[in-house]
């Protein structure tokens, strides 16, 4: 049903009319948690998974069809993972580019839930911003999001919820529920996204969510119609590509200092590795992608296809 509720995000809620999908991910098969990192602070075994959704078939606990991304204090076919009183799991985005994106931007959540008893789930979301300073967050980052500086809990202005009465969940346990966070804020930023589980009495990190799919759309994203009106001086000798990306440096960039970073036209990245002529993308599914390539002062990107 995922697709269907992709659809309406575009048909149907007024919010993401006529928005453009920036980035997304199914959590259909384990490869799609490439990227991503995942925490077990307690050490019992239990955290975040991709896998399929858990449901109460009636009389049992019982593994769906959805390839999803799970948090669940409930072993299948029946039973519960021990030492649940100090729940403490967090799991990491790789990181989401922004920058072609505007206007209105919308982070959507596809949500379901385990059993009819459990009346509405959600999750605090912590975005976190990439700096040239700091590119790449650690956990420590998000964790310090988490409290302020005299260890009081401060709550995340953006969470994903479902099963509130303005957006009550589906009677049917295998169907989820779309929600929608306005992160119009980030706008033009390289973000990073975690999500926490805590077992915390306050807040908004209910245990056994089931996530079908998060994506990001927004009303203007420039993608590879107009990545970047001045002149590029690194040139793409071959293109369309079949396994290596030939690369012709700008002759003002430090070769030594200069990374390719690729993305797809979602604002996903693909691959990154130090500057090499020849870039080797044998590994990269057929279609557009964005070739970023930067020495840390200068950034040029270009499209290219892959066979």
């Amino acid at each position: 049903m995922k697709k269907l509720f992709l659809l309406s995000i575009v048909l149907v809620s007024q919010a993401a009319a006529a928005q453009i999908q920036v980035w997304s991910n199914s959590f259909n098969t384990p490869a799609d948690l490439q990227g991503w990192t995942t925490h077990d602070l307690n050490n019992n075994g239990n955290g975040w998974v991709q896998g399929q959704n858990i449901y109460l078939n009636g009389t049992a606990l019982t593994y769906g069809t959805s390839g999803t991304l799970r948090y669940s204090t409930s072993l299948v076919p029946s039973g519960t993972v021990p030492s649940l009183a100090t729940e403490n799991d967090w799991i990491i985005s790789p990181q989401i580019n922004l920058e072609g994106a505007s206007g209105t931007i919308n982070l959507a959540a596809y949500i379901g839930r385990q059993r009819t008893t459990h009346l509405n789930f959600g999750r605090d979301v912590y975005i976190y911003v990439s700096t040239p300073q700091k590119p790449v967050p650690t956990l420590a980052d998000f964790q310090a999001m988490t409290v302020d500086g005299s260890g009081n809990d401060i709550p995340s202005p953006y969470r994903i919820i479902a099963g509130t009465l303005s957006n009550p969940f589906p009677t049917d346990l295998t169907q989820f529920k779309e929600n929608l966070i306005d992160i119009s804020a980030f706008a033009g930023k390289k973000i990073y996204i975690a999500l926490w589980s805590n077992r915390k009495t306050t807040g908004n990190n209910l245990q056994n969510i089931n996530i079908d799919e998060m994506a990001i759309y927004a009303s203007t994203f420039l993608g590879t119609k107009d990545l970047k009106k001045k002149e590029n001086l690194t040139k793409i000798t071959e293109n369309p590509v079949k396994e290596f990306l030939q690369l012709q440096l700008n002759p003002d960039f430090n070769g030594n200092k200069t990374e390719v970073n690729i993305y797809s036209v979602a604002g996903q990245k693909v691959l990154s590795v130090p500057y090499n002529k020849s870039v080797n993308v044998a590994s990269l599914q057929a279609g557009m992608y964005i070739a970023e390539v930067s020495d840390g002062k200068t950034t040029e990107r270009l499209k290219f296809i892959k066979k």
